[in-house]
């Protein structure tokens, strides 16, 4: 028994300790260090933020503001307020590791609610091993030809233009393959956050009713424009109607007068 009771105390003390952590600190504790221990690879998170419906365009710029201050770049934001009155929108960031823990808080903080959060990684390090070595070897042929161009020795005119045409060439290559190995190390050097916004209509939030409200007066508008439409496409054609419907009743009265006996 009192093996027993040494094994469970400290468990059992540990409780009250768990249940005063909320999810949050957790989640706090967790995203401190986002970026993976791997150089080489690119983390991504994506956050779906529940917001009021009527404040879903401030609450973006606002996480925008924030994202701002702490140096992130953005890459792509929309906002999208559908027929029915449901607003939804979307923003891109790129943010440095050591922000990250800054910028979802700042997600989490009240009027917003994030309902779902998940986190990816890729694999980048055989397309930047590929590039560095390519950059390697167009450096290399880059210093040849700058060589072989201030060589003193005899060259043709058609010599100096082939060198310095493949020494634009090679040039140009460093310059490309630089540029995708710098996007490839902007990748894995930050962390991606996608946020998907999505509105909820508050207790007070009349939207819903109005739209209901006009469509209704909508309806009853056309309706009534069809109705105009139709009573004015007849009118010409009531004389005409009411001769024919004249020597119908007309022939009638005659065919029954035949039919009666004598």
């Amino acid at each position: 028994m009192r093996l027993m009771v040494r094994h469970w105390l400290p468990m059992m003390l540990l409780v009250p300790l768990l249940a005063a952590c909320t999810p949050s600190q957790f989640y706090d504790s967790v995203s401190e260090s986002p970026q993976s221990t791997d150089r080489n690879a690119a983390v991504t998170y994506r956050f779906t933020v529940r917001v009021p419906n009527a404040e879903i365009e401030t609450i973006q710029q606002g996480h925008l503001a924030e994202c701002a201050k702490l140096g992130c770049s953005v890459l792509g934001t929309s906002v999208d307020r559908a027929s029915a009155g449901r607003a939804t929108a979307r923003a891109s960031v790129r943010i440095k590791p050591e922000s990250f823990g800054a910028f979802a808080a700042k997600l989490a903080a009240a009027p917003a609610q994030i309902i779902t959060r998940s986190r990816s990684t890729e694999d980048l390090a055989a397309p930047i091993f590929d590039a560095e070595r390519r950059l390697g070897v167009k450096t290399v042929v880059r210093d040849r030809l700058t060589a072989m161009l201030h060589d003193q020795s005899a060259k043709t005119a058609a010599d100096l233009v082939t060198i310095e045409k493949e020494l634009a060439q090679a040039q140009a290559d460093i310059e490309a393959v630089t540029a995708q190995r710098d996007t490839l190390r902007t990748r894995t050097d930050t962390v991606k956050i996608e946020i998907n916004y999505v509105g909820v209509a508050s207790v007070a939030d009349l939207t819903p009713i109005r739209q209901a409200i006009n469509t209704v007066g909508e309806t009853v508008v056309g309706s009534i424009s069809t109705l105009i439409t139709t009573v004015v496409a007849i009118v010409p054609w009531l004389p005409v109607i009411a001769l024919i419907w004249w020597a119908a009743r007309r022939g009638m009265r005659r065919w029954r007068s035949r039919k009666l006996p004598a």
